[in-house]
């Protein structure tokens, strides 16, 4: 009973918090999570099968590209409807672009498209970074708010 009513406060002040910081999520976002205390990109990403790219880009004006801003208590978005990458790999020590679109059964260029932030020669991934390994396309620069 108790552990129903703290969750249900904490929830409550999630959407407090929200409004009044003048939090907005993005249009279309379809689905979305409250950070908690210790939450990082990576490991939000690898808990809710999104793409650490993905996760960045749909929250442009709340999350910084070095992802050291999260704040407690904040929703951010997951994805946006009908560009939701929600196929997704942990990077692990020895990854290559190959060896992931392959145990994806996915072309390294699907796996490049759907990742804009892993160059092509693929020497950037680091393990705890997510990816998306979808074999459809997912990535529209038109959801990122970076540019505004």
């Amino acid at each position: 009973m108790y552990a129903s009513f703290f969750t249900a406060t904490l929830a409550a002040l999630a959407v407090i918090t929200s409004v009044v910081s003048g939090q907005v999520l993005p249009a279309g976002c379809d689905r979305n999570v409250t950070v908690q205390a210790g939450d990082t990109c990576n490991a939000i990403s690898a808990e809710h099968n999104v793409s650490t790219y993905q996760l960045a880009a749909v929250n442009g004006k709340i999350i910084d590209p070095a992802c050291d801003n999260l704040v407690v208590g904040e929703v951010i978005c997951l994805g946006i409807q009908g560009q939701d990458c929600n196929v997704t790999q942990v990077i692990q020590t020895g990854d290559t672009c190959q060896s992931i679109a392959n145990a994806a059964g996915i072309p390294v260029k699907t796996l490049l498209t759907n990742n804009p932030n892993v160059n092509t020669t693929c020497n950037d991934l680091y393990p705890g970074e997510v990816i998306c390994t979808a074999n459809q396309t997912y990535v529209n620069i038109t959801y990122s708010d970076k540019t505004k």
